[in-house]
């Protein structure tokens, strides 16, 4: 219009869309790994319709080759730790699901350490909190659910020297009583999966396997419950 100021409209921002990952290897065939190629065929795909945020639960020490490929690309990464592995040396994350004689996975298992952790941390990769020991909090005591989401945060914030804002709740399972616990311990946000809450403590996820193409990925995506804008 002349003399008038032309006004472009607004866009609305998307929220990222948040993927959840766990182990990553080429060769062995476990349920939740998925070999590094296919990962970053995923995330490409994704992010070509929607900003991206790649998050891996469990702390393995077989994503850590993968990382710089993601960075590479600008997204943020963040890994959710049990911090009773990584106090036990990066142990093996053998809890009941998981469990095994087999000494592959017992190595594929093994997570990472104090001291691998800081190194990505000094990287830019966001570590957070994945409880102590990967229980399912729904399932516990008032005083053990306050121990597993508060002494993570604690170790955190000790052995890396920054805030732990964030929580991922093993196998994403929550309630309302796990909520309000998350928040009590001072949590900024925390992340499940494919439920939706409208809430800041049960953020849903993308969870991607081996067996999602990138075509696949895109039609999990979409069905997703995620919010379209903030």
């Amino acid at each position: 219009m002349a003399g008038g100021t032309v006004r472009r409209p607004t866009r609305r921002r998307l929220t990222p869309l948040v993927l959840c990952y766990h182990a990553v290897s080429d060769d062995w065939p476990h349920r939740l790994a998925l070999p590094a190629d296919l990962l970053l065929r995923q995330v490409d795909a994704l992010r070509r319709l929607r900003r991206v945020h790649v998050t891996f639960d469990d702390a393995f020490r077989s994503i850590v080759d993968v990382i710089p490929a993601l960075q590479e690309r600008g997204l943020p990464v963040t890994i959710f730790v049990c911090t009773g592995f990584a106090d036990a040396g990066g142990a093996p994350l053998l809890i009941p699901e998981l469990a095994s004689d087999d000494d592959r996975d017992v190595a594929e298992l093994a997570t990472l350490t104090w001291d691998e952790l800081r190194t990505l941390a000094s990287f830019g990769v966001e570590i957070a909190s994945h409880t102590v020991t990967h229980a399912r909090l729904p399932a516990i005591a008032g005083e053990d659910l306050s121990q597993e989401l508060e002494a993570s945060k604690r170790r955190l914030e000790e052995e890396l020297g920054g805030p732990c804002d964030r929580l991922a709740y093993p196998y994403g399972r929550y309630d309302a009583r796990v909520r309000a616990a998350a928040r009590a311990a001072g949590y900024s946000e925390a992340f499940a999966l494919r439920r939706l809450a409208r809430d800041r403590f049960a953020r849903p996820r993308v969870d991607l396997y081996r067996r999602h193409t990138p075509i696949r990925a895109l039609g999990r995506a979409a069905s997703s419950p995620f919010s379209r804008s903030r």
